[in-house]
């Protein structure tokens, strides 16, 4: 669906302070991710893929979702892979960004994460690397200290070394460059849980509401994978799609390619 659609129904959201949606983007301050917001969705289906994952619906969230580690055990990493998306330009003002992380779905208190933000503004388009802790607002890194370009195929790394302390790492594979950081919660009430792991395209919020969708093409996750507290490997054979559905529209098209590989299509 063209980015159009979505202003053509910001009217009818100007009463909503949840799901107001600016009419440009502005300089990029305020921006953070937000917990999965599910919705009913048109219906419920299944996806012909090899794991006959169950499609479920959300505002602001596309993707793969862990939404629950092995018994007794927690979520301490997650990583996956993916090429920087060339932006198609010409239908108006929009962002998206794709990101790695834990928590946030049925853990809502918490998310630790990190990707790649790229916002378009007629015909420029402005990529970046960010990491955030939510409730906090998001870091974006420097350029000088790590950039990219459509095409880069950067990893993300994200590492839970317990439920108050953290690590991510961005890795542009194709330029050889790295950056890391250690991440702390924010506050006594935003500690991580371990019960989710995800590799989204989000629907993210700036300056008070989600900013209008821009069209990526398809991205695709490959080597997604997170790890438990005891070491144990889970791959996405258990996992849940996401597809974004807003004003009764589907803006996505999630497909579990393999239990490692999950692609996100602007629809």
């Amino acid at each position: 669906m063209k980015v159009s659609a979505i202003f053509l129904a910001s009217a009818a959201l100007a009463s909503s302070s949840v799901w107001a949606i600016p009419r440009e983007l502005s300089r990029r301050t305020g921006h953070h991710s937000s917990p999965l917001s599910r919705s009913a969705g048109p219906q419920t289906e299944t996806t012909e893929a090899a794991n006959n994952a169950t499609i479920q619906f959300s505002g602001n969230w596309s993707g793969a979702v862990l939404t629950s580690p092995p018994a007794g055990e927690t979520f301490t990493t997650a990583s996956g892979t993916f090429t920087v998306p060339t932006m198609v330009t010409g239908n108006g003002d929009g962002a998206a960004a794709a990101w790695v992380g834990i928590d946030g779905d049925t853990f809502p208190t918490a998310i630790l994460q990190a990707g790649v933000f790229f916002e378009v503004s007629g015909d420029t388009v402005t990529y970046g690397a960010f990491y955030e802790w939510w409730p906090n607002f998001a870091t974006d890194i420097p350029t000088e200290l790590f950039s990219m370009e459509a095409g880069d195929v950067i990893t993300v790394e994200i590492v839970a070394t317990s439920d108050s302390q953290g690590t991510i790492t961005l890795i542009n594979q194709t330029k050889k460059t790295q950056f890391s950081t250690p991440q702390s919660a924010p506050t006594k009430l935003n500690l991580l849980g371990g019960q989710n792991a995800e590799w989204i395209v989000e629907d993210f919020t700036q300056n008070g509401g989600l900013v209008p969708l821009a069209n990526w093409g398809t991205l695709t996750f490959t080597n997604a994978s997170a790890s438990t507290s005891s070491r144990t490997k889970v791959d996405l054979s258990t996992a849940t799609i996401f597809d974004i559905e807003q004003f009764g529209s589907i803006f996505t098209d999630v497909t579990i390619d393999s239990t490692s590989r999950v692609s996100v299509a602007f629809a």
